[in-house]
């Protein structure tokens, strides 16, 4: 019986260590995209929202899209003209946004140790400057992301972990770095501290709808502490930022996002968190109490293929497996006991 036992404890100690490498879900190759979004409300075309750039960190081409829209956009966008001239003096701007807005995300120059991933955010009837309309505003940016450790780098430093899947199989732990918020203390800001893993649960509750099939629980949600973030130099800014997210159990993608850090950082963004008015006018005609639409970026479209829907069964994933193993050794445990 001690030599069965010390066989279990070591298969453990070998699955535990498998569990904890990033080892890329079979999905994770070139050409895969995720796309999510948070449209207006149907009836009223109500979708007013902001988010908020820093000039410094635009990347060139978005850049040219704001200067497009400038020169595009009539007498009324001669503010942000001359915006766009003296952007030297400006840390941070706001641009707000009455349509629908999309952020996708796609892998490439997949290899055994690395990825880059591509961002691509598209603002629809946004508003870069008071009375300058434009239909719409695209952003863009690309990290390299470390397959090793499942973190993003950017100039050899760790920025933070990918916010749209997780490995269902290797949750991330608590306190570990979700986004290196600190890392704006170089615009002027001043932030204490980075995002990190503030508690990971599994829900049990409700079904959750989204743009491209139904979730059924359990889901994983992870959310990251809060933080204040002040400016005070050139103008003045007082806000907060944090992290939560929905995950599919199977596959490990985000059902939705509230604000898709690190991604949002190399394209210039600060921070964004949409309300979804369309989820909210969605709700008020279903039950609530059982199932519902996400409130931020909402799964839209992707070609991940996810398995046939099924309700009241254990996801087919590795997780199913440890666990079984689990309960597997519990129970020698409890013989071993038990014969003594």
């Amino acid at each position: 019986m001690k030599r069965a036992f010390a066989g279990f404890f070591i298969l453990s100690l070998f699955f535990v260590s498998y569990a904890g490498a990033f080892t890329p879900p079979p999905w994770f190759k070139n050409g895969t995209y995720v796309t999510y979004a948070a449209f207006p409300n149907e009836k009223t075309r109500r979708n007013f929202n902001t988010f908020f750039y820093i000039p410094a960190l635009l990347p060139r081409e978005n850049w040219n899209s704001l200067s497009t829209a400038a020169k595009n956009g009539g007498e009324e966008c001669r503010g942000l003209r001359e915006k766009l001239e003296n952007y030297s003096n400006s840390i941070w701007d706001i641009v707000q946004y009455n349509g629908s807005v999309f952020i996708t995300f796609n892998l490439t120059d997949v290899t055994n140790s690395s990825a880059v991933v591509l961002v691509t955010l598209t603002l629809e009837n946004a508003t870069p400057s008071p009375g300058c309309w434009v239909d719409s505003l695209t952003f863009r940016g690309k990290l390299f992301l470390n397959i090793t450790d499942g973190y993003y780098y950017l100039n050899g430093s760790k920025l933070g972990r990918p916010s749209f899947f997780i490995l269902p199989y290797s949750l991330p732990e608590r306190r570990s770095l979700l986004y290196k918020a600190s890392i704006l203390r170089r615009y002027g800001f001043t932030i204490v501290g980075d995002l990190k893993v503030n508690n990971i649960t599994f829900t049990q509750d409700k079904l959750v709808h989204t743009f491209v099939r139904t979730f059924y629980p359990p889901l994983v949600k992870i959310r990251s502490n809060w933080l204040p973030i002040l400016y005070q130099k050139k103008g003045y800014l007082s806000s907060s930022i944090g992290f939560e997210s929905l995950y599919d159990l199977n596959t490990g993608i985000a059902i939705n996002i509230d604000s898709p850090y690190p991604e949002l950082y190399v394209a210039g963004i600060m921070f964004v968190a949409p309300f979804n008015y369309c989820s909210a006018e969605m709700n008020d005609k279903i039950d609530f109490s059982r199932e519902y639409w996400p409130y931020g970026f909402v799964l839209y479209d992707t070609n991940i293929k996810f398995p046939e829907e099924r309700t009241g069964k254990a996801p087919d994933t590795p997780l199913k497996y440890y666990l079984v193993f689990g309960l597997i050794i519990l129970t020698a445990s409890l013989l071993r006991r038990w014969k003594r």
